[in-house]
Parts: C-alpha cells; structure tokens; sequence
C-alpha cells in the first residue's frame, strides 16, 4: 500500500493546487499502519511523504523516485542489512533513519546495519529528536 500525502490529495479533491516541488522528499517503510498514518500527519507540511507497508515496493520507489531521506521502521535483520544495502547501491548519498524498539539480541545486527543507516532511533521516539535529525539530513 502507498499513501501519498493526504494534504495534497485533499487540495487536489477540492480543485485547488499543492506545490510539494520545494519541499525534500521522504520515503517512509512501515508495517505499522497506525504509526505511517501518525508520521504522515506530523511531518506533511514541512515535507513531501510517501509511504509503504510493502518491503518491495519500498526498494522500487527509491530506483525510480527521487528521495532525500528514508526511513525504515523495522528490526535489524540480514535481510533489512541488504535491502539497506541495495537501495545505497542505488544512490549512495540517500539517508537512511531506522526506526525500531530495542532488543539486546539485536546488538549485533544492529552494529552490522550502521554501515548502511545514518541515524538509529529506539521506540519509543521523541518526535522532537526525529524532526531535528530530518532536518539535519536533508538540509
């Protein structure tokens, strides 16, 4: 499932015109629906969000899209190690924030990923702590 900004899509219902072109653009991987939809609300009107539940379609969109920044709510894995590493591959100068709650098993995946990633944040997050570390990379 891919949500574009609900912002844009309600002016664009109601005939009026949304500019996004100036605004950095965000691809945001989660599961968590709840979570995609509360993000999308906090950070629409300062950035120009998409997200994605499907792992798939999130490597597709950053080959073929455009985006400043990326983050990835999910745990470490050798498959999300990969994924992180294909889509630098893709364009190496693209950051990646992940997103998820800590869990001393994942010490050593978590230590492997950092190559990849540039910014680890532990669930619970401080949206205040997110916002200024989205700032920071994409300026």
């Amino acid at each position: 499932m891919i949500i574009g900004t609900q912002m844009e899509y309600l002016y664009r219902c109601k005939g009026y015109s949304y500019n996004t072109s100036y605004m950095k653009k965000i691809v945001f991987y989660s599961t968590d629906f709840t979570l995609s939809i509360s993000l999308l609300m906090y950070l629409q009107s300062n950035y120009n969000i998409t997200t994605t539940s499907n792992i798939e379609d999130l490597k597709a969109i950053c080959s073929s899209f455009n985006c400043d920044l990326i983050i990835i709510d999910g745990e470490p894995s050798k498959k999300m190690e990969e994924i992180c590493q294909d889509i630098k591959s893709i364009n190496p100068s693209i950051h990646i924030i992940l997103v998820y709650v800590y869990d001393s098993k994942f010490k050593e995946l978590d230590h492997n990923i950092r190559k990849y990633v540039n910014t680890v944040f532990y669930k619970p997050f401080d949206l205040e702590n997110v916002s200024q570390q989205l700032t920071t990379l994409t300026s």
